[in-house]
């Protein structure tokens, strides 16, 4: 009897000691298998190399070689754009050791595509002959942007106050009509708060400001109330006026452009600048020829 206890208890504590000793299946035990599987699905956590840069620099000159400030360069294949500044020169970020195609345009002359070779520094641009001049029509309009010595075409658009601005009333003194892609946005708000900051200069000048877009009414309204603005938005629906004037569009015809026009008294345009990306230069170009006119 005392030998059949001794070996119950002994085979008890072999088998409690066996359990303690044998591994439970855990997530900490995963088969190796699975280890890898985690392993080839987890993200990396390298950074993503930057393809290197480097800064082309240059200016975009007119068939008599003058500048032409506000001219758009675009990297072929890409949606970089550059515009020039008020001396026609511009700078843009390209990649190294890789030949490139960069497109040139400016309202009135002809497009050029050039081809620029690996880590080249400086690329000048000189666009052909001015297109050929057009008389025009009212029912279509300008076949070709407004130039200096134009007169502007006459028309009428409502206003934010809810009245009418009929450009022909307002003869025997400058206006200034700015046209931009859409209320709200970045470089047209910065433009807007702009002309807003400097706008009693152009009081002081007897010029008037006139800012013009597709956008409704209502989006005028709630764009002058947000941002103060002291100078009447036109709501252009449908963009008849940016096809009466042939305004120019930005990054070769992908989106609207941003143009402003300086009028003399007689409605004659005394300045042109297009600059989808130099949104206050619109504002300092335009006082600083009001100045020169007085």
């Amino acid at each position: 009897m005392k030998l059949v206890l001794t070996l119950a208890l002994t085979a008890a504590v072999t088998t409690a000691v066996h359990a303690q000793s044998s591994p439970t299946p855990s997530a900490s035990a995963a088969p190796a298998s699975r280890l890898l599987a985690l392993q080839e699905t987890a993200p990396s956590s390298r950074p993503a190399q930057a393809q290197p840069t480097y800064r082309l620099s240059g200016q975009v000159l007119g068939p008599s070689g003058q500048p032409l400030p506000g001219a758009t360069l675009l990297l072929k294949g890409t949606q970089t754009a550059v515009s020039t500044d008020a001396t026609g020169k511009y700078s843009l970020d390209v990649p190294t050791r890789t030949a490139f195609m960069l497109v040139a345009g400016y309202a009135g002359f002809a497009e050029q595509t050039l081809s620029a070779a690996p880590n080249q520094a400086v690329l000048n641009v000189r666009l052909g002959p001015a297109l050929a001049k057009a008389a025009p029509t009212k029912a279509a309009g300008l076949t070709r942007g407004l130039r200096v010595g134009d007169v502007a075409p006459d028309f009428a658009l409502p206003t934010t106050t809810g009245t009418t601005f009929k450009l022909s009333e307002h003869r025997g003194h400058p206006v200034v009509l700015y046209f931009y892609p859409k209320d709200g946005s970045s470089g047209c708000t910065k433009e807007a708060c702009s002309f807003r900051d400097q706008y009693q200069d152009f009081r002081d000048l007897g010029a008037e400001v006139i800012g013009i877009s597709s956008d409704d009414a209502a989006s005028h309204q709630q764009f002058t109330a947000k941002y103060a603005l002291p100078f009447p938005l036109l709501a252009d629906q449908g963009g008849q006026l940016r096809k009466q004037y042939a305004v120019p569009r930005a990054v070769l015809g992908l989106l609207p452009g941003r143009v402003t026009y300086v009028l003399d008294g007689e409605g004659r345009v005394r300045y042109v600048f297009n600059s989808l990306t130099e949104a206050n230069n619109h504002v300092i170009n335009a006082r600083q020829i009001l100045q020169e006119i007085q």
